[in-house]
């Protein structure tokens, strides 16, 4: 049934996007998924997800993805997932107006579909309402960093980081200071599963899992998900960026060099330390504050010879934390 935020015009909720400070690639599993370990943190870049009740139907609106036919967006199926066997659930019109683009492993759709579980959510009272542990398990048969963002998207959110294992649905919670990073999105789009299988092609002899480690078996599993865990939660962002890692540099500077030229070039502009985000193809600098920030970029942007300015971002991470 609905409650009283019924009447209201709509719902509003920001999905942010988010970096990866740690990805870590364990295995193969023998579902088909790889084993993982990530250390995520949300950042202020964002979409803004609105949601109107109506009588019955679903629509999403999304004109920043107008090939994206709405069946195919994960923010229908997080609609759907939340609101089949629930008789007395209305119908919803879902706007999304985007910021954060595709195919930059920034998380943008993973996050949209976060914002519309806490959206719809709200329209809903009594027996109908989940909490957020039914939340966190409908987000996991949505995408692997659906409860991520779930936690990230919240009012208040409920962390400023997460260590995410398995496949990256299982979600460890990490406090940490926020700090600044300057992203830099190329045009170049990177498919997720294409990651992967180049990331198979160089690690034939890759141990196949059975079972997921779980948080104490990834740390132990990868010392450098320790060292990355422990640096953000010192808070201190120059150590921090001495940490920092992403398996999927290994596969994706051979294939796209010009990434590997920006990583280089965030160091020499004075970020404390760069890395890929998720599969790509953003690749982000660690600053220390935003006037550092701001430093860095003017000198990449003189190093990087007429990158347009919109393609490099400032943010800051543990948003309205």
């Amino acid at each position: 049934m609905l409650n009283s935020k019924s009447r209201v015009k709509a719902v509003k909720y920001r999905a942010y996007a988010k970096v990866n400070l740690a990805l870590g690639i364990l295995g193969k599993r023998t579902d088909g998924y790889h084993e993982t370990g990530t250390l995520m943190v949300p950042v202020s870049l964002a979409d803004v997800v609105s949601v109107e009740a109506k009588a019955q139907g679903l629509r999403v609106y999304c004109p920043g993805l107008p090939e994206l036919h709405q069946e195919h967006n994960l923010a229908y199926k997080a609609a759907v997932s939340l609101v089949s066997g629930k008789l007395e659930a209305p119908g919803f019109d879902i706007s999304i107006d985007k910021a954060i683009p595709p195919g930059k492993g920034l998380g943008g759709g993973s996050s949209d579909a976060a914002a519309v579980l806490l959206a719809i959510s709200d329209f809903l009272d009594g027996k109908e309402k989940p909490c957020m542990a039914e939340l966190l398990e409908i987000a996991a048969g949505i995408g692997s960093d659906v409860p991520f963002f779930v936690g990230a998207n919240a009012k208040p959110p409920v962390w400023a980081g997460a260590l995410c294992t398995g496949r990256g649905e299982r979600v460890h919670p990490v406090q940490g200071n926020s700090f600044w990073v300057l992203l830099v999105l190329p045009s170049v789009e990177i498919s997720t599963k294409l990651a992967y299988s180049k990331w198979d092609d160089i690690h034939p002899d890759a141990p196949v899992l059975s079972t997921s480690l779980g948080f104490a078996g990834t740390l132990a599993a990868d010392s450098r998900l320790r060292d990355v865990v422990e640096a953000f939660s010192s808070g201190d962002p120059e150590e921090l960026g001495r940490c920092i890692f992403n398996d999927f540099e290994k596969s994706a500077y051979p294939s796209y060099p010009g990434l590997s030229i920006i990583k280089e070039n965030l160091l020499q502009s004075g970020a404390f330390g760069a890395a890929l985000t998720g599969s790509g193809s953003a690749v982000y600098g660690i600053c220390g504050s935003r006037g550092h920030a701001e430093e860095v970029r003017a000198r990449f942007l003189e190093l990087s010879g007429g990158l347009p300015v919109s393609q490099a971002v400032i943010a800051r991470t543990g948003v309205n934390m």
